[in-house]
């Protein structure tokens, strides 16, 4: 069995081809599993991940599939988030791919939102957020690390922001967890995920 061949365009070579997709989004505490047929969300199912260890979310991929009569492609979110729920949506996507000889696609999960133009922010954690601006899609400014104050300053009036949990500093942004159905509409690129930090790994203590 050949392992899944990775799709890097947005569309299909040939736009009038039939295109089943499976799209798995698990960066954060709410995921959720859409399929789309020729470019169209015909189903969307939510899912509780906590610390990235939720079993809903293969529940729901096999539901899934069940809607699909064939797979041309997965699609997967690829972060940044939660190390544990972003492996689990890589590896499922990736056994999937390649079960069913489909491609295989990563979009990062900060694009995942409906609204033409937002930021995304969140808690990095060590007095650190993170922070992107999209629009139409793309990053206007790719993701990266920043101190509450200088994220701040970044942020612009009349743009929305949207964050996946409650930030301390930030009470006007939304919170939200990118979708699945969204995210297959956009650019693809390699299922790698994608970290601002390194995994915090605790160590055993030694005597």
């Amino acid at each position: 069995m050949e392992d899944p061949v990775f799709h890097r365009a947005g569309v299909p070579e040939d736009p009038g081809d039939a295109m089943n997709v499976l799209a798995i989004e698990s960066s954060c505490q709410t995921g959720s599993v859409a399929v789309l047929k020729d470019g169209a969300v015909v189903s969307s199912r939510e899912f509780d991940s906590p610390r990235g260890r939720g079993t809903e979310m293969f529940a729901h991929l096999e539901s899934a599939l069940r809607d699909l009569s064939g797979l041309d492609l997965v699609v997967v979110g690829t972060g940044p988030g939660r190390y544990n729920g972003l492996r689990a949506a890589i590896s499922a996507a990736w056994g999937i791919a390649r079960a069913r000889g489909s491609r295989l696609a990563g979009v990062p999960s900060l694009l995942g939102y409906e609204a033409p133009e937002y930021f995304v922010a969140g808690d990095a954690r060590a007095g650190q957020w993170f922070l992107a601006r999209v629009a139409h899609g793309k990053f206007l400014i790719p993701p990266a690390l920043y101190s509450p104050e200088v994220a701040s300053g970044i942020l612009e009036n009349g743009i929305p922001v949207f964050t996946t949990s409650r930030l301390d500093g930030l009470p006007e942004a939304v919170v939200a967890a990118p979708s699945a159905g969204v995210l297959a509409l956009r650019d693809f690129g390699p299922p790698v995920p994608s970290y601002l930090k390194p995994p915090h790994i605790t160590k055993p203590q030694t005597s």
